[in-house]
């Protein structure tokens, strides 16, 4: 481990209090903050962003090793088989070993069950060990960090001239402006239209504004200081449709898949830098 991780590692030590040990250490997410810990969180939050902080990088460290106890660097993310630097700014494609275009997450998935021997049912138990839960040091978030953070410096590029991908995303785009569920809530609720909104002191970005969607999908895995833990895009995805009362959903689906094309395509030209910070 290096000197920038031994440093990260202590901050997070001091953060999580003497308590934390391990990768599987977790609380329930839903624990209600007093307004004394949530001032907390927001000085600390601000803290590390003048700092230049930030413990999500510290899963970064894990999932190296995790990439390889899986067997991962057998798995081609579309550059050859164990290449990952600049492989997340092309993603997600069309892979013709698996006859379908896959993102990030979804590819992980898939090679997990090809090289790791995974059942599809433990695939989605592992990606999902962390949903629900603060504190959570898990191995699949660990390995999702790693390979993206590779990808930091490069420019999202998904190539829409594939029909495939620009299938994907046309479909991406209707499931985003469709309203469904008890609430006829859709994804443009908070985040479409030129108007700015807000959610009490956030402001809500906005596909329809120039910049504005590379911006929020390019930071992502996010690490999130309430959480004390990194936030997957999928489970960006769960939270954001648990909240609009639609039907559950699952990580590595053909829905995941259509809302990363839309976005991703959307965010083209835009920077990645992982992981992001947020309270």
């Amino acid at each position: 481990m290096g000197k920038k991780a031994i440093l990260l590692s202590a901050v997070l030590t001091s953060l999580l209090g003497a308590g934390f040990v391990g990768y599987k250490h977790a609380k329930a997410q839903d624990q209600e903050l007093s307004p004394e810990e949530e001032i907390r969180l927001v000085q600390e939050f601000n803290r590390m962003l003048a700092e230049g902080i930030n413990p999500g990088e510290i899963w970064a460290e894990m999932g190296k090793e995790a990439f390889k106890k899986y067997n991962l660097d057998k798995c081609d993310f579309g550059l050859g088989p164990g290449k990952i630097e600049g492989a997340l700014a092309q993603l997600p494609r069309y892979f013709p070993d698996a006859k379908k275009v896959m993102d990030l997450e979804t590819r992980i998935g898939w090679c997990l069950q090809q090289y790791a021997g995974m059942t599809p049912d433990q695939v989605k138990k592992f990606a999902k060990e962390c949903w629900g839960k603060r504190q959570c040091m898990g191995e699949y978030d660990a390995i999702v960090m790693y390979i993206s953070m590779a990808s930091n410096g490069y420019k999202i590029n998904v190539n829409l001239k594939d029909p495939q991908v620009k299938k994907m995303y046309e479909i991406g785009k209707r499931i985003y402006y469709t309203r469904l569920g008890p609430w006829d809530f859709n994804c443009a609720t908070c985040h479409a239209g030129q108007k700015e909104a807000r959610i009490r002191a956030t402001r809500l970005w906005s596909a329809d504004r120039p910049g504005e969607a590379g911006k929020a999908i390019s930071i992502f895995p996010k690490y999130l200081v309430r959480w004390s833990q990194p936030m997957t895009m999928h489970y960006r995805y769960a939270e954001c449709i648990r909240q609009m009362r639609w039907p559950t959903f699952e990580p590595h689906s053909d829905l995941a898949v259509a809302l990363s094309t839309f976005l991703y395509a959307t965010g083209n030209g835009t920077e990645i830098k992982v992981p992001g910070i947020g309270r």
